[in-house]
């Protein structure tokens, strides 16, 4: 949740990340997007068939 905005910010002001190059923030937020990807199917890998979804009653049911 930090490394988006702090990209930004190095994008724009590089001289704001002394001694980092200037796509390693992107490339950080790039891997973070990527573990949590990852991660729910992960997790998903791991749930039984047929299980119900604990917070299906906050979803809006016209899906």
């Amino acid at each position: 949740m930090v490394m988006v905005p702090m990209s930004i910010v190095v994008y724009a002001h590089p001289e704001a990340a002394n001694g980092m190059p200037f796509w390693a923030f992107g490339l950080m937020a790039l891997g973070l997007v990527a573990f949590a990807i990852g991660y729910t199917i992960f997790l998903d890998w791991f749930t039984p068939p047929g299980a119900e979804d604990p917070f299906a009653r906050y979803r809006r049911s016209d899906r």
